[in-house]
C-alpha cells in the first residue's frame, strides 16, 4: 500500500506525487486533523445507529492516508481505479473517503480568504511606495474556466457551451493580492456567462475594501460603472470612431505587468489537474473541490513568504 510512512521515505517520490516535500506536509495535516476527527465522529453519530462509537469494521485509511490520498488524486487526477490499486482498497472506498477529506478541506479554503486591514490614508505617496509597504493593497481580479464533461441535456448543454473556447467549462472569479495571495472567490457559473455580469452578480467586489485599487482585464471592461465608489482600472479600449491614442497605447502594456500576479495564482492552482484537465465529478461538488485547491494553494503561497522572509 502507498502509505504515508512509505511515501516518506522516498522524499522525491513524495514532493513528485504530492507538489510537497515530506517537511511541509506536516503544517497541513496538522490544520486538517482538527476538521477531519470531528467530522467523522459527527458522521458516525446517527440517531439510527445501532452500535457504539467505534464498533464494526475499522477504516482501511487513517486520516493521514485518507488526506495524501486526496492530494495525489487533487495533483495527478488519475481514475478511482489507480487510487484504489495503489492504497489497496475499493474504489467505492476511494471515492467516499475522498469526498470527505473535500469537505474538511472546504472550510480551510474558506478561512484563508479574506483581506487584511487595509493602510490608512497617508501611508505611503505613490503606488510602488504603497506596494512596498503594504503588498495587499492592490486587489487583481480574473476568471479561471476549467473544462467540465459536456452535458447530455440540450438544454443543460446551452448554458455551459463557451463559443470562444469551443469547449464547456465552467468560471470562477478570483481576487488576488499583490504577492499573489487569493483573498476573494465567486461562486462558480456556466462558461456563457460573461466575467462583468459574473463580478457584479457574486458581489465579489464588495469584498475588496474600499481603498484598495482594483485591477482587471478588458473583460471587465465597464465595471467601475457599477461601483463608482471604487477605483476600479481596465485597459484602455479602442471604441467606433475613437482609436486609441499613443498614451493609451503605451499605458496598457504597464497595467497588464501589474496584473501577471493573478495569472502566476492561476498557474499554481491549474499545476493541480483537477483544475487543468476536464472536470469529471459531479457539478454540485466542484465548489468544495476549487476551494479545497485555493486553500491548498494559498497555504503553498503563504509557506513560500514565509521562507523568503527568513532569507532575507
Amino acid at each position: 500500500m502507498l502509505s504515508v510512512d512509505v511515501l516518506r521515505s522516498k522524499p522525491m517520490r513524495f514532493r513528485s506525487l504530492t507538489g510537497w516535500t515530506v517537511e511541509e506536509f506536516e503544517e497541513p495535516l496538522a490544520r486538517f486533523l482538527p476538521v477531519g476527527q470531528p467530522q467523522r465522529r459527527e458522521r458516525r453519530s446517527r440517531p439510527d445507529r445501532r452500535r457504539a462509537i467505534g464498533g464494526g469494521r475499522k477504516y482501511r485509511l487513517s486520516l493521514p492516508n485518507m488526506l495524501r490520498m486526496t492530494l495525489i488524486g487533487l495533483r495527478q487526477y488519475g481514475n478511482l481505479e489507480t487510487l484504489a490499486f495503489f492504497f489497496s482498497v475499493d474504489k467505492a472506498t476511494v471515492s467516499r473517503n475522498t469526498r470527505q477529506v473535500w469537505n474538511a478541506l472546504q472550510p480551510l479554503g474558506l478561512a484563508s480568504l479574506g483581506w487584511p486591514q487595509p493602510p490608512r490614508q497617508g501611508e505611503g505617496k505613490t503606488l510602488k511606495e504603497v506596494l512596498e509597504t503594504f503588498p495587499d493593497s492592490l486587489a487583481m481580479i480574473d476568471g479561471t474556466e476549467p473544462r467540465i464533461q459536456r452535458p447530455q441535456d440540450p438544454e443543460a448543454q446551452r448554458p455551459h457551451s463557451s463559443g470562444g473556447r469551443k469547449t464547456h467549462p465552467r468560471k470562477t472569479l478570483l481576487a488576488v493580492d499583490h504577492p499573489g495571495y487569493i483573498r476573494g472567490a465567486s461562486f462558480s457559473a456556466p462558461g456563457s456567462q460573461h466575467d462583468l455580469r459574473l463580478a457584479v452578480e457574486s458581489g465579489m467586489i464588495r469584498q475588496i475594501p474600499e481603498s484598495m485599487m482594483g485591477i482587471g482585464d478588458a473583460g471587465f471592461d465597464g465595471l467601475q460603472n457599477y461601483y463608482p465608489d471604487r477605483s476600479i482600472r481596465t485597459p484602455h479600449k479602442a471604441r467606433r470612431n475613437h482609436p486609441l491614442l499613443p498614451d493609451p497605447k503605451r499605458a496598457n502594456p504597464e497595467w497588464a505587468s501589474m496584473r501577471m500576479g493573478v495569472e502566476h495564482t492561476i498557474r499554481w492552482l491549474k499545476r493541480f489537474r483537477i483544475l487543468s484537465s476536464v472536470f469529471r465529478h459531479l457539478l454540485a461538488l466542484y465548489d468544495t473541490v476549487f476551494l479545497a485547491v485555493v486553500g491548498i494553494v494559498n497555504f503553498q503561497m503563504d509557506r513560500r513568504g514565509r521562507k523568503a522572509e527568513n532569507v532575507a
